[in-house]
């Protein structure tokens, strides 16, 4: 059955990291809950429930979006708690929690609904589809195609984010949502990935060989740690790869953000040295990565146990090492 996540307007009134329609963040407490509809039964549609307390000035307590959800996975950072990425969310018009005639939508009667201690809970599909179309997720009528013309096509800047000094890694890495609308597909793959151990913590190993170094770290919500050491400066992308068979393309995912941020940030980090760093080092069917990345000038780490390792002449020739 599809799940019910409770949603604050203001991260100020609760404890938790969500970021509203990219990550959801919840105890252990729920973890049976979303286990059996997602990893179970294999239903990943949510809808957000938007609780009295802090929603918008005449709003109520509302259904407000709905997408779906990745497998949940721990929080390194906070134990006892787990993280949900947000998928494919979709703002609904506010759905109050009763229709018209007074009948909750979720329990399809006019009893009042205990939501004290079910932050997330189950709703039956009959009644998911319900709120959908109270909200007007869907429509009966086919939108018409508008034919135009575009004109000649003008490339605009690629968006950017202000640096800022790493003395930690918090989590998602610090993630500041710029109330994009609709939400950044991008920096939300970014912040899914930080949010995962193997990243966390082989990110953590960069910045702290760094700062022993007497070096300084900064990072916004694309790139992942900007070191310099002495007159060098080293962009340094993190992977996380939790399943092997990913491994050739998590490498080019990486490159590809490596030359992204070369240009889109030219002048925050020129004569920056690209470096990618996986959480764990490649099986030996893949063992040709770092040559793969030597050739195009990347320096390849890699995390092994507690420490980080360099993984082609590039990476041994870095100041870290």
């Amino acid at each position: 059955m599809p799940l019910i996540l409770t949603q604050h307007a203001s991260r100020d009134l609760h404890r938790y990291l969500d970021r509203e329609g990219v990550i959801y963040h919840f105890p252990s407490q729920y973890l049976p809950v979303v286990s059996r509809a997602v990893v179970e039964a294999g239903d990943r549609r949510f809808l957000y429930q938007r609780p009295i307390q802090g929603a918008p000035v005449g709003e109520g307590a509302t259904y407000f979006g709905h997408g779906n959800v990745s497998d949940p996975y721990p929080d390194v950072s906070t134990p006892g708690h787990y993280w949900l990425d947000v998928l494919d969310f979709e703002r609904l018009t506010p759905v109050p929690l009763r229709d018209t005639s007074g009948i909750y939508y979720e329990t399809g009667n006019r009893d009042q609904i205990m939501l004290r201690g079910r932050s997330i809970r189950y709703v039956e599909p009959m009644r998911f589809f319900m709120i959908l179309a109270a909200g007007h997720a869907y429509s009966a009528f086919q939108e018409p195609v508008l034919l135009q013309d575009i004109g000649d096509f003008a490339p605009t800047l690629a968006p950017k984010d202000n640096f800022r000094e790493m003395l930690a890694v918090p989590p998602g890495t610090g993630y500041i949502p710029r109330d994009l609308e609709p939400i950044d597909r991008h920096e939300a793959a970014s912040l899914h990935e930080r949010a995962r151990a193997d990243h966390q913590e082989t990110l953590d190993l960069l910045m702290q060989r760094v700062l022993s170094l007497g070096g300084t770290c900064v990072y916004n919500n694309n790139i992942d740690l900007l070191a310099k050491l002495g007159e060098r400066r080293l962009l340094i992308e993190v992977k996380s790869l939790t399943r092997q068979s990913a491994a050739v393309s998590r490498m080019r995912f990486g490159i590809g953000q490596l030359m992204d941020y070369r240009v889109r940030y030219a002048a925050e980090i020129a004569g920056a040295e690209p470096v990618l760093a996986f959480g764990t080092p490649p099986e030996r069917d893949v063992s040709w990565i770092p040559t793969i990345l030597q050739g195009n000038g990347i320096a390849f780490i890699a995390r092994r146990g507690q420490g980080v390792e360099p993984g082609n002449d590039l990476a041994r020739a870095l100041p870290l090492f």
